[in-house]
């Protein structure tokens, strides 16, 4: 039709195209401007440009006449422009020691000299520390671990070639599994002949950490995984950890999954290959057996090879109705089937000990644990008491260095006042006190105990201790915190080697008097603790800024030799106050009321020399180093005559009343026995110096409040109004939009 236009076949194509994504490269951004150029022309042939086909050679571009949201702006127009955007792209960058040049570190952008560290020459096992400590987490299921696997695979092992090999063993190291598909894709590749691959895959691989999620779901197109197929391909495997999400925070099935079972070929394979593992995790509930043949697998498993040299074992969801040590029988025959404690005194090697989500803690089970533990953890087990805990650690942990207590709804700190002299030798105490509901539709996340701790109970600690954690300290009185935190600031003598302090206390107290407990204890505790450890020095960034600092400093101090060469040392005092010239003359006269003519000051403030002339960023207002304003000499004078005329300032009783009631003002209470008045020796704690200042902590981390710890902390984002979505109604300036009309579009 002679009155239609036809679109070309190229807006055709670009006009699909959002305004609102970015475009991939610089040469789409141009493209789209001429897109967008050429869609708000008019084009007034319309019919004939059917029968005769545009130009070869592209038209000028019209300035752009309607806004459009794009990341970058584009100076140039068309291809040419694209070109001299792309131009450079891709090139080394040379660096030129002559001029202040900018490194490529986002943190520092001042002069250096361009030298590049050789990263490539490092050793491969230092390549590899570093790749791991840059790529954690990788086995947490969250978006960011996801990512990291990403970035160890896709872009650290292929920046260069010697940072292949590196890259890749922290990854095969520990391979992570976040999806059903990714264990076929890891079985495929050990699987693949020795001369396709870039490197011996199956021997890099030395712990297997994988859900069980994983392993009781199917992939799409793919059979149930078979792990012992995998095991079996790792010949130098030493741990492997099976594990499930109710043995996690909230400790409890939020959703169901599918049953797995451990199978039996799993330990025949691992005796066959000759493995050895030095961890391994035990799950209740992957256990399909009954009393008597859960007994007889655990004995058998743990008396196996692959088992020999066992150091770490983790227990989770024993109960004691299926795990407790069966009765002695009556006609005195041994027995045949021990318990889960009998079955972990198996183990000769057994150092480290975790137990989770396990009701068969008692004190039998605690105290017939072997000897030779140096770590012991128990997180969210209903029946661990304090009472039970002191007869474990007052029989059974002559080596115990470690110490893990979170979530234990009935665990208070009743243990810690004989804490140094039942473990003599521990180094890391960590308490996490914030419990769980065992429910989903209700809370019964409460503590079974009614104090924390008793204002009677002062704590004492281990002199070998290095880490101290307690958080979520909650149901702790004024006097019982106070005690708490001194015990801390009197042990600081005997805690040496301490370098973590972290508090987290909640106490329910009126908020004038917390915030005075709060001033007091967290300065008190970082005054005595925390490391006095200054600054790095800015001018060490790079090796050039510090040449030239020594050598701003060298010019300063010639500059100040040769000045007080050339001054002599009876005229400082006369140029200090040449700006008080007039001054001094009106003194001479005798007006000043001093009969004789003018009076020596013995000692003026001379301001010292700025680096910069001119520079007025030197020095701050709260810079204790700010030099005080000089004073003409005729105000001096007058200020040494009130001071000698007045009494001391000691003697005046408005002095001493203001003192007085500056303390009242600032001291802890008013003195009525609330938490804000403290004892008699934290009366005037801001002027007496500590008994003893410890200054080794790297980490001093003190917080008081009064907050309930629940399961799911909410902040101020979560009180917000949320953002109406994008097809809601659009009501902006009246009922139906601005004209009535209905919809925005």
């Amino acid at each position: 039709m002679a009155g239609t236009k036809r679109r070309s076949v190229r807006q055709a194509a670009t006009r699909k195209r959002s305004v609102y994504v970015d475009p991939d490269t610089d040469e789409d951004d141009f493209e789209a401007a001429a897109d967008d150029a050429d869609d708000s022309a008019d084009d007034s042939a319309g019919a004939d440009e059917a029968a005769h086909p545009p130009p070869p050679k592209r038209r000028k571009l019209a300035p752009r006449t309607r806004h459009v949201t794009r990341s970058k702006s584009v100076g140039k127009s068309g291809k040419a422009g694209a070109k001299a955007g792309l131009k450079g792209v891709g090139r080394r960058r040379k660096w030129n020691t002559d001029t202040p040049l900018e490194t490529p570190s986002k943190g520092f952008t001042g002069p250096t000299d361009g030298h590049v560290p050789a990263w490539t020459s490092l050793p491969l096992e230092i390549l590899r520390d570093i790749f791991l400590y840059a790529a954690q987490p990788m086995h947490e299921q969250t978006r960011a671990s996801a990512s990291n696997v990403g970035w160890l695979m896709t872009k650290a092992a292929r920046t260069c070639r010697a940072f292949a090999q590196p890259a890749l063993e922290a990854y095969y190291l520990s391979p992570s599994l976040l999806t059903t598909e990714w264990p076929h894709r890891l079985l495929e590749t050990l699987q693949r002949p020795k001369a396709t691959r870039y490197m011996d895959y199956n021997v890099k691989t030395k712990a297997l950490s994988i859900d069980v999620r994983r392993l009781a779901y199917t992939a799409h197109n793919k059979p149930r995984f078979d792990l012992c197929t995998l095991v079996a391909e790792l010949p130098q495997l030493q741990h492997l950890e099976i594990l499930h999400p109710v043995d996690e925070p909230p400790f409890r099935a939020v959703f169901k999954v599918q049953p797995w079972h451990y199978p039996p070929a799993l330990f025949r394979t691992l005796q066959h290959h000759g493995q050895r593992l030095r961890s391994f995790r035990w799950n209740r509930s992957m256990i399909a057996a009954d009393n008597a043949d859960l007994y007889a697998l655990l004995t058998q498993t743990h008396l196996s090879q692959p088992f020999e040299y066992l150091s770490r074992l983790t227990v989770c969801g024993f109960n004691y109705a299926d795990s407790a040590e069966p009765p002695p029988p009556e006609d005195g025959t041994p027995i045949l089937a021990p318990g889960l404690a009998t079955s972990i005194t198996l183990l000769p090697h057994l150092q480290d000990l975790t137990f989770t989500s396990c009701d068969i803690l008692t004190d039998a089970l605690l105290s017939a644990l072997p000897l030779t533990l140096t770590r012991l953890e128990i997180t969210s087990c209903l029946e661990l008491t304090s009472p039970m805990l002191e007869t474990y650690l007052s029989t059974s942990a002559p080596r115990l260095k470690t110490l893990v207590l979170n979530h234990n709804i009935s665990l208070n700190l009743s243990f810690l006042p004989p804490l140094a002299r039942l473990t003599p030798n521990l180094e890391t105490l960590t308490l996490d006190l914030r419990s769980f509901s065992e429910r989903l539709n209700s809370n019964d996340a409460e503590p079974l105990y009614t104090d924390l701790l008793t204002a009677a109970e002062t704590p004492t600690w281990p002199a070998t201790l290095r880490t101290l954690e307690l958080t979520h300290i909650q149901r702790c009185s004024a006097a019982a915190a106070r005690n708490l935190f001194r015990s801390l600031v009197d042990a600081a003598q005997s805690l040496p080697d301490l370098r973590r302090l972290v508090l987290h206390s909640h106490i329910n107290i009126p908020w004038r008097d917390r915030a005075g407990f709060r001033e007091q204890w967290i300065e008190r505790l970082r005054r005595v603790y925390l490391r006095a450890s200054a600054s790095p020095s800015a001018q060490l960034n790079s090796s050039r800024l510090w040449r030239m600092h020594l050598q701003g400093q060298q010019q300063q101090q010639q500059s100040a030799a040769r000045r007080g060469a050339m001054k002599p040392p009876a005229e400082v005092h006369d140029s200090a106050d040449e700006e008080d010239s007039d001054d001094g003359a009106e003194c001479g006269e005798g007006g000043a009321g001093f009969e004789g003519g003018c009076v020596e000051v013995s000692h003026i403030r001379v301001s010292p020399a700025k680096e910069h002339a001119g520079d007025t960023d030197v020095y701050s207002d709260s810079s204790p180093e700010k030099p005080r304003p000089r004073r003409s000499r005729r105000v001096a004078e007058a200020s040494l005559a009130s001071q000698a005329s007045s009494p001391e300032a000691g003697d005046d009783p408005s002095d001493a009343a203001d003192e007085e009631e500056g303390e009242d003002r600032h001291g802890d209470g008013d003195g009525d026995g609330s938490v804000g008045s403290t004892a008699d020796d934290d009366g005037d704690w801001r002027h007496r110096p500590e008994a003893y200042v410890q200054g080794l902590c790297d980490v001093v981390d003190v917080r008081i409040d009064n907050q309930r710890p629940r399961e799911n902390q909410f902040t101020a984002g979560d009180f917000l109004d949320s953002e109406v979505s994008g097809d809601e109604d659009w009501t902006e300036g009246g009922e139906g939009g601005e004209g009535g009309g209905g919809y925005a579009w």
